[in-house]
């Protein structure tokens, strides 16, 4: 991982796309920005009880540091489902229920949100395409990363040793308690003690591991080549929202990735 700061922002780069001329990704941190109070610093999220004219203008703010075009940004109204829209122009209303946007198209960026889930970027040089998704633990059980990898595989012919797959941070099991009726759900795709993979117990609570279930999936899917950035998004409070340690009352920080 690299740190970048830059217009008085704080993004964070991956190594695995060092190198990659047809990639700009980043991972934008919640430092610079005008939002105040609990969206305070750079809140993507125009969702969030932030004014929205804030969020733009972070918005802005972002895409100036990457040298990106703010009107060709596509967002998604993320539900935590596995559904992907296929995209071949930029700027268009975001896409309901949907949680993957994936696009062969230059100069167009792809924007996903979080404040404590993970967002995925998948690049596949050999066919100039790539993904953003975004994933909590519903979207990794109904498994929006193989959702993904199909959606690019029909449109593109990609395979999962074309790609290059790399996850923002997130919440760390640590901070990540779950309560029966989630190990329930849990039990329920991953029969037979499998789960247990994902999970620690730890003075009578269970804790998850959303990273290690990421992990698992990836490999699953024969995608080999990845990056996972080890930073926690509950203890980090200085870079990133989190939903968890705050409440309903946090913004949002952004993957944003578009094909050069």
């Amino acid at each position: 991982m690299q740190t970048e700061e830059k217009n008085g922002l704080k993004l964070l780069r991956f190594d695995i796309f060092r190198g990659q001329a047809g990639l700009n990704c980043a991972v934008a941190t919640r430092q610079g920005g005008v939002s105040a109070g609990p969206y305070s610093g750079l809140n993507l999220g125009t969702g969030t009880g932030d004014k929205i004219e804030n969020a733009e203008e972070n918005l802005g703010l972002l895409c100036a540091a990457l040298g990106a075009e703010p009107a060709r940004v596509e967002r998604m109204r993320q539900r935590h489902t596995a559904n992907v829209a296929v995209l071949e122009a930029g700027g268009g209303a975001p896409p309901e229920n949907t949680d993957a946007l994936v696009t062969g198209v230059p100069g167009v960026p792809l924007l996903g949100l979080s404040a404590d889930c993970a967002l995925t970027c998948f690049y596949d040089p050999a066919h100039k395409a790539i993904a953003v998704v975004h994933s909590g633990w519903r979207g990794a059980l109904l498994d929006v990363y193989g959702a993904t990898l199909a959606a690019m595989r029909l449109r593109f012919g990609t395979e999962p040793g074309d790609l290059l797959a790399a996850v923002s941070p997130m919440i760390s099991a640590a901070h990540y308690p779950v309560k029966e009726d989630f190990l329930e759900k849990l039990k329920a795709f991953y029969p037979g003690g499998a789960d247990k993979r994902f999970l620690a117990l730890k003075e009578g609570r269970h804790y998850f591991n959303l990273r290690e279930l990421l992990r698992c999936r990836l490999e699953a899917l024969g995608v080999q080549r990845h990056e996972f950035m080890h930073l926690c998004t509950y203890t980090e409070k200085e870079l990133f929202y989190s939903w968890r340690r705050d409440g309903e009352k946090t913004g949002r920080f952004g993957l944003i990735a578009t094909l050069t």
